[in-house]
């Protein structure tokens, strides 16, 4: 983005009030918003052309000299030797336009030979031509980066995209159902908008899930890297006017139908005489929408208010179904404030690039009750009535309910659910004894209601909810919580993780696994466990070096196909890498699931009595008569592979790496991280953001991610679903992140520049298991 966005915002209220007045017409969408390349899919958002983002000089791994161009070339293979691929001899070039002939680059993907038809080694290709034959149906990436608005310098948001994803051609599990689409929230456009930079929550958790169990994306892992939301300091002494419970619920139910926009006066007279004050009512009263606008946000402002940005506070229903009236009525008084600015921001005499300017420059807290506000007008109606005694009574009624049922039925039908009867029982709800489904706990009355924040709770609001309606279960499981995400548990003869807890990152290429709505199982049993027991795990942060903002910024030049723009290109500098699909082992097989409890145990005083243990994991392989055990220890991602088109495509020499087979020597590998140029990580890496503020003003070019991957492991684990475990546990052992590539979707050459475009130095390929597998999804 080459334009600086000015902040509204400017940690003083005052201020941000005096900004607030100014013409709304006059916000402006974020230039980012949607970009050139996303726009074929969805062309009802097309907006003509964008500004490139910011870009820096490029910085390369080494100066690159082409080996075509040199005399008498030799070209490097992936092993080390300096031998040319398989040659065969091609008769003269033909006209490509002959219909007796394939094109170069239909003849290329039918044989898989380099060079194509017509082409020797030692020529070179034009820039059209090296286009059409190394770029076609080749995966390229883009990254981009924003400053996070009214952010001190160094506070950054990072994103990363593929020039020509489309739904058929992405790297992200798809929605199972509706309902699991909460987990995101897109406040500035459609609610399927598919932009990770206008999602309110940080990375964009619609991104957070690859198509692969246990994988994350290409966005999400670049995204992670980026600042959180920085710590904002507010100023804001204006309180609204106190108000009884009934009031408000009583306003909250009248705004169900929308503002009194039609009558101004009215609109003005219930805010400023019921609600707040108005700071200007003798001079110059804020008949206009703005000026109601800023009024309330600096309300909101005042420190009094729950903060949704916080995870603690993010179980919404603990608030409103709380047995503590000062704690409701608060909350209540909270979301009428929110819904009046709301409805306000959303006025129908605003257009939608004010909305989104606006919304995009609000502070983080007023942006979450907004959150807030809109969930509950989308899935909660208030019923006013009257008593006998002529008294008001007042009942909520649960829009969402029968889709959240729907939704929570099928996550446990594809989890393979142990005690599935009792589950369909209780969600059909006609034993009148049996206890209300939103009346269980926080969680269920927060999943049932629909009333869910986007973010990371999603995931432990359906799990609990599903816990919640299987009295089986008992007291064992009741400690799940997003607060402790390294976690998971074992239910009768079935594990079930976390996405965020390394077991289920690596059991997740397991035999009848699945991943759904952030959970990964039904996983194998382990005897180390209780027959119901809940587990937390003890994992360290990933040995990565973590990106920066010039690693983001060149993502696409480093990652080109073709390599450096040249005038020509030399057939000599690229070669078509390929996995051994016909020697492929079937010999390794997970053995056992080892959990030991750590040493040092949180205190049962501070977690209660009965609250899971800490435990470190393992998996003991068996193969060829030997026991291999790999240590679960780091916290590595998985990213799952954008799939190409009409693969396989050719390589440029720079992108180095070394193929290894999963039986050939990997666990012999110590240290990969020195071999691929990687160097120490400074422990704060990861830190508070205080910390990468300095870290990112201060970060030299040898520091930088992309120079430290100047090489990448190619691990094959081609066949049974046991190879792929194993590599992934490999990568869990000693700290590596890794692609995940599965050769039916990509190919080699693609996978390994997407490596380098994450800036990762291990790539598995895969082929999602063998046809002959059983799908039996329970081991032991």
């Amino acid at each position: 983005m080459s334009d600086r966005r000015v902040g509204l915002y400017n940690r003083s209220n005052d201020r941000y009030a005096d900004d607030m007045n100014s013409d709304i017409g006059r916000w402006e969408r974020s230039p980012r918003e949607f970009d050139a390349n996303w726009s074929h899919q969805y062309p009802e958002l097309q907006y003509g052309r964008v500004p490139k983002t910011r870009t820096s000089p490029v910085i390369t791994r080494t100066r690159v000299a082409r080996h075509g161009s040199q005399p008498n070339p030799q070209r490097p293979s992936s092993s080390g030797e300096n031998v040319l691929l398989p040659y065969r001899h091609l008769p003269p070039p033909r006209r490509a336009e002959s219909y007796s002939h394939p094109t170069p680059l239909e003849e290329f993907r039918s044989s898989r030979r380099w060079p194509p038809h017509g082409y020797r080694p030692g020529d070179a290709l034009g820039p059209r031509d090296a286009g059409d034959l190394i770029c076609a149906g080749a995966s390229t990436f883009k990254g981009y980066w924003d400053e996070i608005p009214n952010a001190p310098q160094g506070y950054d948001r990072f994103y990363a995209v593929m020039d020509s994803e489309h739904a058929s051609r992405t790297d992200r599990a798809p929605f199972q159902q509706n309902a699991y689409r909460d987990i995101s929230l897109n406040m500035t456009g459609a609610a399927d908008s598919a932009f990770p930079w206008i999602s309110l929550e940080q990375p964009c958790m619609a991104y957070a899930f690859g198509k692969s169990a246990g994988t994350t994306t290409l966005n999400y892992w670049v995204s992670k890297s980026g600042s959180s939301n920085p710590p904002t300091k507010f100023a804001g002494t204006a309180k609204p006017r106190k108000l009884k419970l009934l009031q408000i619920l009583d306003r909250l139910e009248q705004l169900e139908k929308g503002l009194e926009e039609e009558d101004p006066d009215e609109l003005y007279r219930y805010l400023y005489s019921t609600l707040i004050e108005d700071p200007e009512r003798f001079d110059n009263p804020h008949y206009g929408m703005e000026q109601q606008i800023a009024d309330l946000i600096t309300v909101l402002t005042h420190p009094c208010w729950i903060d949704f940005t916080s995870p603690k506070n993010q179980v919404v229903a603990k608030f409103f179904d709380s047995p503590d009236q000062h704690k409701k009525q608060d909350f209540f008084h909270q979301l009428l404030l929110s819904v009046e600015l709301y409805l306000r921001i959303h006025s129908s005499d605003h257009t939608d690039k004010a909305k989104r300017k606006l919304l995009l420059q609000l502070p983080p807290t007023i942006a979450w009750d907004l959150a807030v506000a809109q969930r509950w007008l989308e899935n909660m109606s208030i019923t006013k009535s009257r008593t006998s005694h002529n008294q008001s009574t007042f009942s909520f009624d649960l829009k969402s309910k029968n889709r959240q049922k729907e939704a929570l039925r099928m996550f446990a039908e594809i989890l393979k659910w142990p005690n599935m009867d009792e589950i369909d029982y209780v969600l059909d709800e006609k034993d009148k004894k049996e206890k209300p489904l939103e009346d269980r706990s926080a969680d269920a009355m927060s999943w049932f209601s629909g009333i869910i924040l986007p973010g990371k709770t999603l995931p432990w609001l359906i799990m609990n909810s599903l816990v919640d309606c299987d009295r089986d279960t008992g007291e064992a499981l009741k400690y799940l919580t997003h607060m402790h995400p390294s976690a998971g548990f074992q239910y009768r003869a079935n594990t079930y993780w976390s996405s965020q807890c390394i077991v289920g990152k690596v059991l997740g290429a397991a035999r009848g696994v699945t991943q759904i709505a952030g959970w990964i199982g039904p996983c194998i049993y382990t005897p180390d466990l209780k027959r119901t027991e809940c587990v937390r795990i003890r994992q360290q942060e990933p040995l990565d070096p973590r990106l920066y903002q010039q690693d983001v910024d060149t993502m696409d030049i480093r990652t080109n196909p073709l390599g450096p723009k040249e005038a020509s290109y030399p057939i000599d500098d690229y070669e078509v890498p390929m996995p051994d699909t016909d020697d492929v082992t079937d010999l390794i097989r997970m053995e056992k699931l080892s959990f030991v409890p750590t040493k040092d145990q949180p205190t049962s005083s501070r977690q209660g009595p009965g609250a899971p243990l800490v435990f470190d994991a393992a998996i003991y392989f068996a193969c060829g008569g030997e026991s291999w055990p790999m240590k679960l220890r780091y916290d590595v991602d998985f990213v799952n592979a954008f799939p190409c088109h009409q693969g396989p495509h050719v390589l440029f020499y720079d992108f180095a790496y070394r193929a290894i087979k999963i039986d050939d020597g990997l666990v012999d590998i110590h240290d990969w991280g020195r071999q691929s140029g990687r160097t120490s990580r400074p422990s704060s890496a990861r830190g508070s953001p205080s910390s990468k503020k300095s870290m990112a003003l201060t970060t030299t070019t040898q520091e930088l991610a992309h120079m430290q991957v100047k090489k990448v492991l190619a691990i094959e684990a081609l066949g049974v679903s046991d190879n792929e475990v194993f590599a992934r546990a490999w990568c869990a052992h000693h700290g590596h992140s890794a692609i995940i590539a599965n050769v039916k979707e990509t190919c080699m050459a693609c996978a390994i520049r997407e490596a380098y475009a994450a800036c990762i130095s291990v790539v598995i390929f895969t082929e999602g298991g063998k046809q002959t597998e059983k799908d039996e999804g329970v081991y032991g």
